[in-house]
């Protein structure tokens, strides 16, 4: 029988088809592995063409997986110039939906090894970013904050209520965004994140996503990727 890790990465990695990324510009997509605690992370790569700017950037997929619209989301990335890595992170440890410290822990150790990757890959780590969705925030995050060395880290649509996140270790520059009508993880919640890693120290910046929800449309992801952009060419120094 399939488990729902098995089944989130095959649904996902189906988008990856030649035939839904049909040529429109010279965006190299590819299927890597790479190693996080000798478990085998399976992901997709965005390769920018000739305006590669030196960056790169993760994304981590919320916990339904990675749906069309958010990989249009890291692919936008690599058409402004960075190096995206999309990692399915259910394959460094199973959702068990309680989520304990084991399971998280592995989680945010994968989100850790992937802005690894993308060193490995020529990218300043000073121009690093790890970007996640949803329960991916927390990873993301998190993550960036404890043991990673991304050298800027963004939220979206993250909150206390996805998982109670640790003191930062680490002062890197955060974007939270946040959407206007979000009903799973609420503006309260994403606020007392922000409050929490401030005054530990973080610099912490926020924007909103006016008339969107938890689950957004295209359009809507659009105004997400403008303003995460904007972020990391100031916070990567790519003005």
């Amino acid at each position: 029988m399939l488990d729902r890790r098995s089944v989130l990465g095959a649904s996902s990695f189906a988008l990856l088809t030649p035939d839904w990324w049909r040529a429109r510009d010279e965006i190299a997509t590819e299927l890597v592995t790479f190693n996080s605690r000798s478990r085998q992370i399976r992901a997709a790569v965005f390769r920018p063409g000739a305006n590669a700017n030196g960056a790169g950037v993760v994304f981590l997929h919320g916990s339904g997986g990675m749906g069309g619209n958010q990989l249009a989301f890291a692919r936008r990335f690599a058409e402004a110039g960075w190096l995206v890595l999309v990692p399915t992170y259910l394959d460094a440890a199973a959702d068990t939906v309680i989520r304990a410290a084991p399971v998280m822990d592995a989680w945010r150790r994968c989100a850790v090894d992937a802005v690894e990757w993308l060193t490995g890959q020529g990218v300043d780590r000073r121009r690093t970013a790890a970007i996640g969705y949803s329960l991916g925030s927390h990873i993301a995050v998190d993550g960036a904050l404890g043991a990673g060395r991304a050298a800027a880290a963004v939220s979206i649509c993250g909150g206390w209520d996805v998982y109670i996140p640790r003191r930062p270790r680490r002062r890197i520059p955060v974007l939270m965004v946040r959407t206007a009508n979000d009903q799973v993880v609420s503006s309260e919640s994403t606020q007392r994140w922000r409050r929490f890693l401030q005054e530990a120290g973080t610099p912490v910046r926020e924007r909103v996503i006016p008339d969107a929800g938890h689950l957004m449309n295209a359009a809507q992801w659009d105004a997400v990727y403008t303003v995460t952009a904007e972020f990391l060419r100031e916070s990567q120094d790519l003005a």
